[in-house]
Formats: C-alpha cells, sequence, structure tokens
C-alpha cells in the first residue's frame, strides 16, 4: 500500500521538483518507507511506499521499455493473482527484474493495452504513463478500496491518492459551494460517487478507467455489477460462496511481512480470522473497546450485545495471539481532527476516530492486517434488507434523516423542498443503471435496488474510512470479501435464498454466508445477531461533544453560521437530542455522532479555508 501523486501540463515543460515535492510530502504517511520523484517534460510523477512484497526492489515511480518506448507506473494497492499473472506474461516473452505486482500491473498494460484491468484481482488504483505517446491511462479498483482523486485547475491535470496533495499545488483554490453544501448536508458523510465536498475536485469512480492526451480526457466504465440469471440451488450457492470467500482471503495472506487480522466476534472477521489461523502459525489478532463499556453500554435493537463477550470466544476457539485496544474517551474526541484530516473531508466523526486510534496500535506491531469489511453489503447483514419500514423508506433506507439534515441548512440557502430533491435525484441517477429479471416480481426488484445501493453508496463511505484511517497510521488494511468474484456471484442469487426464506418466515441476514461455515466456528458467533462497528456509549463523550459545539456556536466568528442553522442545532444540544426523531446515518450516527459530524464541518471549514461561493 502507497500513496502517489503528479501532474501535467502539455502546454508547460516542469523543470522545479519543489511543488511535487510538497504534494509527495503530504503523502508520507500512506508510505513512508521511501519517497521518489519523477519529471519527464511536461510531467511530474512521485510515490509514497509502504513496502510489502518485494521490500527491497518494489520501488517507485516504476519504469519499463518496451518496442522502443517507456512506460512508467505509480501504483496503490495489492494484486492478489500476481502469480498467475506473471506466468501468463513469462510465456509470451516477458522478463521481470523483481517480483513486485506493479511490475506485473506494468508488464500487462503494456501487452493488453487498457484490458489488462479485466485481468487484475486486487485493490488498486494507479497511473500509467506512455513516454511516446505522450498519453496517461488512470484506472481505480472495481469496488473502490483504493482512492483515486483529480482535478483540472487552468490547464494543469493534478491527480493523487489523497485530496490533501491535490491541495497543495499552488493552481489549486479550495471551494465550496451550494453543491457542495447539499453534499455535505443532504448526503453526508456519504457523498456521490465520483464527486467530493469540494467543488471540481472529483474522483475517479469504482471500476472506472480514463485516459489523458494533449486533446482529451476520457472516462470509461470497466466494470459494474450487472443483473443475471442464477439457478444454483442453495447446496451449489453454500458451496461456491465457501469457496470464493477462502480462496479470496487464502490469496490476501501473500506478504513478505507479519499479516494480522480484525477480530470483532462477529461471523465475517471471525471466518476471515479462521481461514488466517488455518494458514500463519501464532496469528494475532486485534479487537477495539472503551473503557467502562462493561457499564456504558446499552443494549438495543440495532446492537444487541457487546463484542467482548464474543472477541473471548472466538480467540479462545483459535488461541490467538489476541489484544483488546481500550480506548479512552477523551483520546476518542481528541482524535476528531485527526480522523477529518485523514479523509480530508468531514466523516463519520467518532466511527472515523475509533477505527484511527485502533489502526494506530496495531500499526506499532504489524503492517498488514485483514478486516470483515465489505460482507454486509453484498450477503444481506443490514436491518434494511429486511425490515418492513426500512425496505419501503424512499430514501436511502440506512439515513431516514431527510428532515434533520432539512434543519440543519441555515435558513434560506435553499428553496424548500430542494433538499430532498438533491437526495431523491442521486438515487434515481444511480438506479437507472439497474435492470431487474423479473418486473413483477417487486420483493426481487426491491432488494436488487437496495443493494445496489448499499454498494455503491454505504459501503463507499466504509471503505472510504477504513483506507484513510489505516494508511494515517501506514498500516495496510485488506478486505478479501471485496472480491468481485464474490460480488458478482453473490449479488444475483435471489433474495429470499439469500435471506433464508425458503425455510423461515422470519428473514436470517446472510444466511448463505452463515451455513457456508457452518461448523467451522462456534453457533454462538456463526448465529449471533449482526452488531455495527463498536461505538462509545459513554456520557462523558457526549458530555465532550455537547460541550466542544456550544463553544463553537458562541463564537459568532465560527464559519459554521454561514451555512448551518445554529439555533436548531443548539436547541438540539439544550435538550440532549431528545427532540431529535431520526439518526443522521442509521444506527452509527446516532445523537453524539451527528454533534461530532457538525463540530467536523465546522474543524473543516477552518482548518482547509475554502472559499464559500454561495
Amino acid at each position: 500500500m502507497c500513496g502517489f501523486c503528479g501532474y501535467v501540463n502539455y502546454d508547460e515543460n516542469i523543470t522545479d521538483d519543489k511543488i511535487i515535492k510538497r504534494m509527495n510530502e503530504k503523502l508520507f504517511k500512506r508510505g513512508p518507507n521511501e519517497q521518489n520523484i519523477l519529471i519527464d517534460k511536461n510531467t511530474a510523477l512521485a510515490h509514497s511506499r509502504l513496502s510489502i512484497i518485494d521490500v527491497a526492489y518494489g520501488s517507485q515511480p516504476m519504469q519499463m521499455e518496451h518496442n522502443s518506448n517507456l512506460y512508467t507506473i505509480i501504483y496503490n494497492g495489492e494484486l492478489y493473482n500476481t502469480t498467475d499473472l506473471r506466468n501468463d506474461l513469462i510465456e509470451k516473452g516477458y522478463t521481470f527484474k523483481n517480483n513486485s505486482d506493479t511490475e506485473v500491473i506494468l508488464a500487462s498494460f503494456i501487452e493488453y493495452g487498457k484490458a489488462c484491468v479485466n485481468l487484475l484481482n486486487g485493490i488498486f488504483s494507479f497511473a500509467i504513463y506512455d513516454k511516446v505517446n505522450n498519453s496517461f491511462f488512470f484506472v481505480r479498483d472495481r469496488l473502490g478500496i483504493k482512492p483515486f482523486f483529480y482535478t483540472n485547475a487552468n490547464g494543469t491535470f493534478i491527480f493523487a491518492s489523497e485530496i490533501k496533495a491535490i491541495l497543495e499545488h499552488p493552481k489549486v483554490t479550495p471551494i465550496i459551494d451550494k453543491e457542495s453544501i447539499l453534499e455535505l448536508i443532504a448526503l453526508g458523510p456519504a457523498h456521490t460517487p465520483g464527486k467530493t465536498f469540494f467543488k471540481n475536485i472529483l474522483e475517479l469512480k469504482p471500476g472506472f478507467l480514463a485516459t489523458l492526451t494533449k486533446d482529451s480526457f476520457i472516462i470509461e466504465k470497466y466494470w459494474d455489477l450487472e443483473t443475471k440469471e442464477c439457478n444454483d440451488s442453495e447446496k451449489d450457492a453454500i458451496d461456491k460462496i465457501h469457496y470464493l470467500v477462502t480462496d479470496s482471503c487464502k490469496r490476501q495472506l501473500v506478504s513478505d511481512v507479519g499479516i494480522c487480522s480484525m477480530l470483532s466476534g462477529g461471523i465475517d472477521s471471525s471466518i476471515l480470522t479462521k481461514i488466517a489461523n488455518d494458514n500463519i502459525a501464532n496469528l494475532s489478532t486485534y479487537s477495539i473497546d472503551y473503557l467502562n463499556n462493561d457499564t456504558d453500554f446499552i443494549s438495543n435493537s440495532y446492537q444487541m450485545t457487546k463484542d467482548s463477550d464474543f472477541v473471548k470466544i472466538m480467540k479462545d476457539y483459535l488461541n490467538t495471539n489476541h489484544t483488546t485496544i481500550k480506548i479512552d474517551n477523551s483520546y476518542l474526541f481528541e482524535l476528531l481532527d485527526n480522523a477529518l484530516i485523514a479523509r480530508d473531508m468531514p466523516g463519520m466523526a467518532d466511527i472515523d476516530s475509533s477505527m484511527l486510534a485502533f489502526c494506530m496500535e496495531i500499526s506499532k506491531d504489524y503492517k498488514v492486517c485483514l478486516s470483515g469489511e465489505c460482507s454486509d453489503e453484498i450477503f444481506g447483514g443490514y436491518p434494511w434488507f429486511y425490515r418492513k419500514h426500512l425496505v419501503e423508506h424512499n430514501g436511502f433506507p440506512w439515513a431516514l434523516s431527510e428532515n434533520l439534515r432539512d434543519n440543519l441548512i441555515k435558513d434560506n440557502l435553499f428553496k424548500k423542498g430542494e433538499l430532498k430533491e438533491y437526495i431523491d435525484t442521486a438515487i434515481k441517477n444511480t438506479l437507472s443503471t439497474v435492470s431487474h429479471l423479473n418486473k413483477n416480481d417487486k420483493y426481487e426488484n426491491r432488494f436488487r435496488d437496495i443493494n445496489y445501493l448499499t454498494i455503491k453508496w454505504f459501503m463507499n463511505t466504509l471503505v472510504e474510512r477504513t483506507d484513510r484511517m489505516s494508511m494515517q497510521t501506514s498500516l495496510e488494511v485488506r478486505v478479501p470479501f471485496a472480491d468481485h468474484r464474490i460480488f458478482e456471484y453473490v449479488y444475483n442469487l435471489p433474495a429470499k435464498l439469500k435471506l433464508g426464506l425458503n425455510h423461515s418466515n422470519e428473514p436470517i441476514e446472510k444466511y448463505l454466508l452463515r451455513k457456508a461455515f457452518e461448523g467451522e466456528i462456534p453457533n454462538e458467533i456463526l448465529y449471533r445477531k449482526k452488531s455495527p462497528f463498536p461505538k462509545t456509549y459513554s456520557p462523558s463523550y457526549l458530555s465532550l461533544v455537547e460541550n466542544r459545539l456550544k463553544d463553537i456556536i458562541s463564537n459568532k466568528n465560527s464559519k459554521i453560521h454561514e451555512i448551518l442553522n445554529t439555533n436548531y442545532i443548539t436547541s438540539l444540544i439544550n435538550k440532549h437530542g431528545s427532540n431529535l426523531e431520526e439518526n443522521l446515518f442509521g444506527q452509527l450516527m446516532t445523537y453524539p455522532q451527528t454533534l461530532a459530524y457538525i463540530i467536523q464541518i465546522n474543524e473543516w471549514l477552518e482548518k482547509y479555508n475554502p472559499k464559500i461561493e454561495i
């Protein structure tokens, strides 16, 4: 895992390396082991490396000569079918100087052109410079696990793994406009795929590639979830899921440095930890908890049980070398600013900062860690896949918060109904590409729509969080469930099969995944009710965010006064959220996290100081 950045101006010869050096310095945390730059005519490229595979010889920018041309790559990610691709290319006459996946990707592009992306199994974003044609090829992995941001500023095309590097270029001015505010308040902490909260700073969407020449910048979709008929029996589906998950996890255990695993006591991390434990001696596992959570925890319909009890069952079952990382709530609060800077935008508040604290501790001992993320989105693990009022909600089913969001925006900033219209349009645009097998099967069709929305929006928000928080601590987090083969297959299994409705009138979340690993992990874990990433229930944390937000609002110079309804926010605080009828972002962001998100908005406006155009 690494970070990269670059810029291109076809009308200027670049001779000074100061700009690209400053950009690359902003990515140091993503790659503290090695920093390199390359300048060639109108192009400046830079790379910050976190050494995982071929530690000694995998330096970037990496170059390869072929047929009197010179190709250069800067790359962030991990490829999990490197050996297969290398063998194929060797048969075609290619020779390799090292064992890195970077060199294999570069050779694959030289051999297959842009069609090479269809051969890659992994998490990746990269840029390839073709010297003879003075052109560039950009790509981002199918599910968007690795980032790619870009902007075009007065004829200079600028790109990077993180927004902070782009903002370091002198031609870029951070700006937010009305659309930015709608993204921030109507959709945040999610954002429309392809957009950010900054005007004119965009992201290459998951499953997309782009080519840049002097005369054009062309973006193309190379992959998406496609609706196909699948008539596999339940047994066939269970067997195939077991194979795909196991194979994906085993592929992701390849590393020249040690690997550990996150272990929450839920089914997803437990399955991956079991597979890893079968293949790695003395596996280390890590879980997160909060100080005093034994007394502060409040059971609810979304989070019925504490993780700690189930972590103990699983770590004892596998006899792993386990560490529980306990976070102090004041520290969690202090890290809100760090989490904001890691993401470059307001995010999931303490859901982000807790992950940041978690990764900081893990990274003291390891560079690579497995995570069970991206399972719920495809296997049907969230309540909005089966709870009637959520399934039938016209908006995003994890964010029944249109009224709350409308109240948060400063009066008269938008026309009445404009926020709701923005949400509806975002949903409509996303679902415009979804097809259905049987237009009369409302149950299956609605499930497919929710499935697609969840992957494109909710999952994207979570994987952004994981990438930014982990890479801020120089830790590579691998997500074996985010294998496109798993998504392509499970996406087309019938909803009733996925939820076990062939056997029960009541849906069973992630039914097929549970059945696939029956007998391999304890039943207490296998059939534990879905529990989200743990958040704090401490009254002390609530006091910290309430008091901090009061201070912000009392300062008439605070920038949130320009865009938010601070009178409404004050009324929430005065009643300690008792008048809050909606959660901002489902079970993950309730009243304390809503206040923390608003704090992050203010700190973002202060620290990044964008020009506000409204």
